[in-house]
């Protein structure tokens, strides 16, 4: 396993620094079906779930969230379980093995759930974090809970991905027959949601080994930049593949942030982030990201841990992310220390998720505009619980 030394981890996330550039990308390749995409997706929106009867509400809600508007409240988006002896988990291991008992388990599963607020019913046709590389034919270890991937890509960057999905492997032959599946049965009563893609930067540290592209990245940007490139066109087949599939069975299909759209959008991340500098982030990833971003036509940027909040002033530089979500780091699991930031996207005229203690949920209500503003609480140290923020909140509006 390789650790990161201090004074290798300050060169990559504070010594390499350069200015903001614009943002210029290669053209997208549009989704033609986007409009009528959005028209199932607004139709969906109008009817309730059985699992939801309030469905057109919140629905309604979130959407509201993506312009910066508030109908009467924040979002708030809590669950717990229903029957706590029941066991449950993700499955992983089912998937490629047993992928009926997967979907058999994983109702199941969805059906114990306790939704609090704008929390909403799904499934997720989950692979753990990153699909990408499986999709490349990268070897992959499955728990229960979640994936490894297997370093593939050589010294020489001779096998690296050339924009090309393994179609005859079984992660593409069983995604394609759990997305039909679940969006089959789940019309009418639950939403779809999709497997956690990846961006192209973590593709490539899935690929490729940490302490390797950091290297690369430093000594030969110009191959990790055609290899981001390349990622496009597979991202792009996986992710319209999916939305054919489950609007084609007339079910709503959201991702895996749990965010419901009347229009197709993305949770572009790119976790590897923090252990580089503006500069390299910029010119190699931050392109690529916009890139997808615009072809999916609205965003929600993944940012993962006080590590990565670098390079938020570049992030709001791309037009179609609409908002950004924080999620606390490791050992740093405080919301409130970044009030500031937080301040500082709203001003940008972006809406805000915020994963945060539950006793923080009335100081950040205190401090921040309610417009596009969405909370996922946690228990914290304080002992307020989901419920008596959400209580709280709501006696506010």
């Amino acid at each position: 396993m390789f650790s990161w030394t201090p004074g290798f981890q300050w060169f990559f996330a504070k010594g390499w620094r350069g200015p903001v550039s614009p943002i210029a990308h290669a053209p997208t390749d549009p989704i033609v079906e986007r409009d009528a995409w959005t028209e199932t997706l607004s139709a969906v929106a109008r009817e309730p779930l059985d699992a939801c009867p309030d469905f057109p509400t919140i629905a309604a809600r979130h959407e509201a969230w993506w312009h910066q508007a508030l109908i009467d409240r924040p979002l708030f988006c809590a669950s717990s379980t229903i029957r706590p002896s029941q066991s449950s988990g993700k499955h992983l291991d089912l998937l490629l093995t047993d992928p009926d008992r997967w979907f058999t388990e994983t109702r199941a599963d969805m059906l114990n759930v306790r939704h609090l607020g704008d929390s909403l019913p799904s499934i997720r046709v989950d692979f753990g974090p990153v699909i990408l590389g499986g999709l490349f034919g990268a070897r992959t270890e499955f728990g229960s809970n979640t994936t490894w991937t297997h370093p593939l890509i050589d010294e020489a960057w001779t096998n690296a991905p050339d924009g090309t999905i393994d179609e005859t492997g079984a992660f593409w032959k069983t995604l394609l027959r759990l997305m039909e599946t679940v969006s089959s049965d789940a019309r009418g009563r639950y939403l779809v949601r999709t497997p956690d893609w990846g961006g192209s930067g973590d593709v490539l540290l899935n690929l490729r080994g940490s302490e390797n592209l950091c290297i690369d990245v430093l000594d030969r940007p110009d191959v990790v930049k055609r290899a981001v490139d390349a990622i496009y066109p597979a991202w792009r087949k996986a992710y319209t593949t999916c939305h054919r599939i489950v609007l084609a069975n007339g079910a709503g299909i959201i991702h895996w942030i749990g965010l419901w759209s009347n229009e197709p959008y993305l949770i572009p991340a790119c976790d590897f982030n923090y252990l580089i500098g503006p500069e390299p982030f910029n010119r190699i990833f931050l392109p690529d990201i916009a890139r997808q971003t615009a072809t999916a036509g609205r965003g929600v940027f993944h940012l993962d841990g006080p590590g990565a909040t670098k390079h938020i002033d570049a992030l709001l530089e791309i037009p179609e992310l609409r908002a950004i979500q924080y999620v606390p780091g490791a050992g740093t699991p405080e919301a409130l220390p970044w009030i500031d930031m937080f301040k500082k996207i709203q001003a940008a005229g972006r809406s805000l998720v915020i994963l945060c203690y539950a006793e923080e949920v009335t100081t950040l209500l205190d401090e921040l505009k309610p417009e596009g503003l969405c909370f996922v609480p946690f228990a914290g140290p304080a002992g307020v619980s989901v419920e008596d923020a959400f209580d709280l909140m709501c006696k506010r509006f």
